[in-house]
Formats: structure tokens, sequence, C-alpha cells
């Protein structure tokens, strides 16, 4: 027993654990700074213990995780990809909490399904892919671009009734990533600039003619309840920065102030003007990233950034070694969730993307959120310890005498 557990530590990605650590450290100074000497309905009673809980909990899920053998997924994926959906509906014979239909209250205790169906999600069509690899008929025509598409579109639609457009959008993002691998060779350069083509000229039209756009977003999506009118009023807010600075825009300009006032060292810890101060609402959720940046400036923003990195570069790492491509497809998806949510949660405090309600991994406050990433790791871990064959061909110690 004793040699197999030097025999784990010894093999265990140290880099990954360690980033997992330093994020953890990050997310408590974060969170107790943004509600220290606050209260209120927007402030939850003994957040702190509550995150360092999670933050615990999570963890330990994470080497449950790692130990548990990720092929065996497969054979449930449907099972775990309908259950997510009927979690989905649950929600909405629940009483609305912060103006949408996404938790499950039990007790003390709120549970987001959509934020698991985002890993249910991963393994689903993560099997379905590996299946068509390994079928005789390994094109990818429309029939399997349907199929992906149809297994995206019900849990995307039923976030964004919630309504969680950001939540929404990290499923696209998953499935999109994965389907850059899934696509091969042929369709990897013409998938990628496409998207990045489609967004960029919408993103260079929008900017160029702001009141065109917010005409367009108000007469046609919030018209046709495509998009809900706060979350309208979040885009024409990017677009047009001086748009209702004291209402809809008041978040996003608290935000920018309080990134741009930090300099290269910050205000210091429990220093920072509009933290001290309650001016970002919702700080300690989707506005976390303002916390670190005011008191820990440029420096402490960016070592968080570059732990990203490097946890993004070791999950790479892992996907391209998988020993099958159930694995690589699996980790695929849970890189895509993270880069994106990380991409859009900084990129809207420092004016590079809309506010959309996206959390900052591992971060932000919230228990759901933690334990599901937690979780994501732990599975890229057990893709990793397969593929070095940790628990499946480590030996005894031969005997002496």
């Amino acid at each position: 027993m004793e040699y197999y557990i030097k025999q784990w530590l010894k093999h265990l990605d140290w880099a990954i654990i360690i980033s997992m650590f330093l994020l953890a450290v990050y997310s408590t100074v974060a969170v107790f700074s943004s509600t220290y000497g606050k209260s209120g309905s927007s402030v939850p009673t003994q957040i702190v213990p509550k995150q360092i809980f999670f933050e615990i909990l999570g963890f330990i899920c994470m080497i449950v995780m790692a130990k548990f053998d990720y092929s065996s997924l497969r054979r449930y994926s449907k099972w775990l990809y309908g259950i997510s959906i009927f979690l989905l509906l649950v929600v909405f014979v629940m009483p609305r909490e912060f103006g949408a239909h996404s938790w499950i209250p039990l007790g003390i205790f709120a549970f987001q399904p959509s934020e698991f169906a985002k890993l249910t999600l991963i393994v689903a069509v993560g099997a379905y892919m590996a299946h068509t690899d390994e079928s005789e008929v390994q094109s990818r025509k429309f029939k399997q671009m349907t199929a992906i598409f149809g297994m995206l579109v019900v849990p995307f639609l039923l976030t964004l009734k919630e309504p969680a457009l950001g939540q929404a959008l990290v499923m696209f993002a998953i499935v999109y990533a994965m389907y850059i691998v899934f696509a091969k060779r042929s369709h990897f350069t013409l998938l990628i600039l496409g998207f990045i083509l489609v967004v960029f000229g919408f993103t260079v039209l929008a900017l160029d003619f702001p009141q065109q756009s917010t005409n367009f977003i108000e007469n046609v999506l919030v018209r046709h309840n495509l998009l809900q009118s706060f979350q309208a009023d979040r885009i024409v807010t990017w677009l047009n920065p001086s748009y209702d600075p004291s209402g809809a825009g008041y978040n996003v300009q608290q935000a920018q102030a309080a990134v741009g006032s930090s300099e290269v060292f910050g205000d210091g810890f429990l220093k920072g003007v509009a933290t001290r101060g309650g001016m970002i609402p919702n700080q300690s959720t989707d506005f976390i990233f303002t916390a670190i940046a005011e008191q820990f400036g440029f420096i402490g923003s960016a070592i968080l950034v570059l732990v990203f990195l490097v946890l993004i570069q070791r999950l790479i790492q892992i996907a391209s070694t998988a020993l099958d491509s159930f694995g690589t497809y699996l980790v695929t998806g849970i890189i895509g969730m993270f880069a994106f949510q990380v991409f859009q949660n900084v990129g809207m405090d420092i004016y590079l993307s809309p506010a959309t309600g996206i959390t900052l991994p591992f971060i932000s406050y919230g228990g759901s959120s933690l334990i599901a990433n937690y979780i994501a790791v732990g599975l890229a871990l057990s893709v990793y310890n397969r593929s070095r064959s940790i628990f499946f061909t480590v030996s005894s110690p031969t005997s002496i005498g």
C-alpha cells in the first residue's frame, strides 16, 4: 500500500496540483476582500467559510475523479446527458433567484444544474465523436454535424431560457473546441479561420455602427425574445461605453475604473477604493477579477493569468497524449470550457468583450461551479493517469530474501 501511494504521488501532474492550490488561494483572498465589511442580500452569510468548504470538497472530488477510470463514462453518457436535461427542466418550476430560473434550492446549498450540464455535454459529445472515430465509416459529413448540433442545442436553449446567456455561450465554446479536433486536418483551418472572420466581422460592424447595432438588438433580438432586455443592455453598453453610465453601464464602468486605476502593484490588500467601498455590484461572482486587479495591480493579475495559462497548457499536453480518442475529446472540451470562461470574464473587465454573467473558474464564489470545475480537472487527471498506466500496471516492489 505504501509503495502504491508513493508511485501515485510520484506520477501526479504536480503542475496542475500546484495551479489548483494557487487558484484556491487567489479565490479565498478575492472573495474575502470583495465582501469584507459588507452585508445584505447580495452577500451570502458565511461566504468565506462556504467558499473554503467548497474548495476543499472540490479538491477531494478532483482526487477521486483522478483515480476514476474515465473510459467507463462512455457507457453512461446517454444517462448522464438525459439526467442533466431533466434537471435543466426542473429549474423552471423553482422560484426565480436574481431574476433567473437557474438554481434548485437544497437547504443551505443551491444547486445549479447548468454547471454540471456542461460536463455531461462534454461526455456525451465526446462519446459520440469517439464512437464515430471507431466505426467503419469515419466521414465527417452532415449527418455527424447534425447529431452533434442536436446534442448541443437542447441544453443550450434550456440554459438560454433560464436566462443564463453566459452559460449557454460556454456550452457552444465547448462543442466548437471539440469539433475542431473531431473534424481532423481537412476542416481544422477552415473552422478556425471561418469562426474568427465571422466574429471579427460582426464585431467591427457593430463597433463602427453602434446606433444601428443598438437598434437591431432592441428591435429584433429583444422584441423576438432572443435576448432578455438586461442581456441586450450589457451588449449595448459594450458597443457604446457612454450608454446609461448610471444604470445598465454602471457595473462595467466601475469594473474598468477599478482595473485601470490599479497600476503595477495595486492599492494593497483591503485598500482598494472600489472594492472596499462596495462600488462594484456582484464583485464576488461575475466581477471577481476586479478585486484582484485593484488590490494587487498588474503583477497580481498577470500571475493569475499565468497560472491559468499553465493549467491550460498542461491540459493541452494531456489531450495530445491520451490513450484513446474519447480521452482526447474529453480534455479538449474541458480546455474549451476553461479558456472561454477565463477570456470572457477577464475580457469584460478590460473592455475586450461584453458582460455576459460568466464567472471566473476556480475564483468566483459559487459551490456548483467550484465543484464542477474541480471534477473537470479530475477527469483530465484521470486521462493523464491512464496514459501513464499508473493504476493498471504498477507492480508491487520485489521482495528480497
